[in-house]
């Protein structure tokens, strides 16, 4: 056989391995069993059976709100809202609000690591009975009152109000504690049992309405994060476009991901049976 004849065909050697490549590409997302993993709950130490608008542990992205991913440290549930970092005390999804307390002034009032309390009013707000205290450090001249930090902190005293003051301070810091506790503020060591606390919120960024019409129609709440909207996860892999899924007698008004992807499979296969035989063949 003349080489020269025979090499130009070479490289249909590679088309395989290529057209491999785009079809594990063009597969569709949509596949993914999104209903069956969504049921999955959150469970982390006292914080358990936990599903929309939250996702996180045994729960994929597509099930809740971008914004409220739960974290299992060890048996304690976390949660990040605007680079702060908060142990989460209890989640109490009728009422739609969450206790939290920072994490960083669970050792102590002198060291905290992270910036203000700060919460996007569309998305959280402190429910009535819990309001804001401001922390203030190495302030001149003295305060009437402060607390004396330890020589490890990363501060020498502090001293806290409600509101402003006209001291000039290093640093401050805002954070929510009970109302209750505010008659406390001279005292350092009720401060930071209130700080332990926590405070809480509720989050309003989800509408739980069209979830529960979601549910009742035995579909499975998430969220599509491109979107920015609530999604109606369905048995058989759909994916309704409404807000509930399909009566069982009733044509599926979503989209299938094996009816999505049917063709693409037949397509590269039938590619590949055309590259093989034609090489064999010379």
């Amino acid at each position: 056989m003349n080489s020269k004849l025979y090499q130009p065909h070479h490289h249909l050697l590679l088309l395989p391995f290529s057209l491999f490549l785009l079809f594990i590409k063009f597969l569709p997302c949509s596949s993914f069993d999104w209903y069956n993993n969504c049921r999955n709950r959150f469970n982390c130490g006292n914080i358990t059976n936990i599903d929309y608008p939250f996702w996180g542990g045994g729960r994929p992205e597509g099930c809740g709100h971008p914004d409220l991913h739960l974290l299992c440290e060890g048996s304690q549930t976390k949660i990040h809202i605007k680079d702060v970092k908060y142990n989460v005390l209890a989640i109490d999804q009728d009422a739609q609000t969450l206790q939290i307390s920072r994490d960083d002034f669970w050792d102590g009032l002198c060291s905290p690591k992270f910036p203000n309390t700060t919460f996007d009013p569309n998305q959280f707000e402190y429910s009535p009975i819990f309001g804001e205290i401001t922390l203030f450090y190495d302030c001149a001249p003295d305060p009437p009152w402060k607390f004396s930090c330890p020589g490890r902190s990363a501060h020498k005293f502090g001293f806290i109000i409600i509101g402003v003051t006209t001291w000039t301070c290093k640093s401050n810091l805002k954070v929510g504690i009970r109302r209750s506790s505010f008659d406390h503020i001279m005292d350092p060591s009720a401060m930071l049992e209130a700080l332990r606390e926590g405070f809480e919120v509720k989050y309003k960024m989800v509408d739980m309405g069209l979830c529960g019409e979601c549910t009742k129609s035995n579909g499975v709440c998430g969220y599509n994060w491109d979107t920015k909207q609530p999604n109606c996860y369905c048995a058989g892999h759909y994916v309704s476009t409404g807000k509930t899924c399909p009566l069982p007698s009733s044509p599926p008004t979503g989209q299938k991901a094996d009816d999505e992807i049917g063709t693409i499979p037949n397509f590269f296969l039938s590619v590949l049976y055309f590259v093989f035989t034609f090489n064999f063949n010379f």
